[in-house]
């Protein structure tokens, strides 16, 4: 069985080494990417600038994607202790962080830019803060003392303001107006609107008047009614006057010979008669009068 065993693993890293180990996978335990292929006998260089190959970088970054992968699948056990737990998440961000470089130098050799790409490697499983840019927790180390707190209390960020380059970027003449006329359905709209304003305003001014004419009508009664008021209150006073008069004369007590009114009204009427005799009467028929008036005026004192 022992040597049914060292044949079977000779065999399957021989098949992996013939394309870098995309070979069919025969069972048994997997060695590490770098125990078989071209680059079996080398170590994963420190700095990602000495390499010169493009598949050569793109070898050390799938073998940093294959160790991280088994940390992560490590790390989702919560039993293995809090030190065990965050020192695993430690050496994800060490090897996400080396991986980046890796990504560099790719790039600058004139390889794929996997950056630009949408993350799809196992990057997309942490969970990072914002107030700790760059560092990122993996499966079990959410649920540390002090980092569940964290993520509780943290503030979501604001987003970045727009430059005004940005803000400008994407507008059209459209945005200015400069094509309204072109567009008959628009302006067909605008003159609705503005019919439907005028005659807004219209209404409105006509209400205006109406209120003006009722206030000045309200107006205009109210002094009238004033007046009417005044005026019988001066009527009243006078009638008043009058009757305290009359009350005064009626109590005083004269000590000569007083003429009564009815004596003044036969005095005033004997007068107008008189006037008028000397108007329209001939001087025979007010020699005529006159003796017939003193003859009565005789008989009268006789009797």
């Amino acid at each position: 069985m022992a040597a049914l065993n060292r044949w079977t693993a000779q065999k399957r890293d021989l098949e992996m080494s013939k394309n870098m180990g995309k070979a069919e996978y025969m069972g048994g335990a997997l060695p590490d990417t770098a125990s078989f292929g071209p680059y079996k006998a080398k170590k994963r260089p420190k700095i990602a600038s000495e390499v010169t190959t493009v598949k050569e970088c793109d070898h050390w970054r799938k073998d940093i994607l294959a160790g991280v992968a088994k940390k992560i699948a490590e790390i989702q056990n919560a039993a293995l202790g809090e030190h065990r737990i965050r020192d695993l998440n430690d050496e994800i961000n060490k090897d996400l962080r080396e991986k980046s470089y890796w990504e560099d130098q790719i790039k600058a050799l004139g390889g794929a830019d996997h950056k630009a790409k949408a993350p799809k490697d196992v990057e997309t499983y942490g969970a990072e803060l914002a107030s700790h840019t760059g560092y990122k927790y993996f499966g079990a180390a959410k649920d540390l003392p002090g980092v569940r707190e964290l993520f509780e209390t943290e503030v979501a960020p604001e987003a970045p303001r727009k430059t005004r380059k940005q803000l400008f970027k994407n507008i059209q003449p459209d945005y200015y107006g400069w094509r309204d006329e072109e567009d008959g359905t628009l302006l067909l709209a605008e003159q609705m609107k503005e019919h439907e304003g005028q005659k807004q305003e219209v209404d409105r001014w006509k209400v205006e008047q109406a209120r003006k004419k009722a206030k000045v009508a309200a107006v205009v009664a109210e002094d009238s009614a004033a007046q009417e008021t005044e005026e019988v209150t001066e009527v009243q006073a006078e009638v008043e006057v009058e009757k305290a008069d009359s009350k005064d004369f009626a109590d005083f007590k004269a000590y000569v010979d007083v003429p009564t009114m009815e004596d003044i009204e036969r005095l005033i009427i004997q007068k107008k008669k008189n006037a008028l005799l000397k108007k329209y009467a001939s001087s025979g028929m007010q020699q005529q009068i006159n003796e017939s008036s003193e003859l009565l005026a005789g008989g009268k004192e006789v009797s």
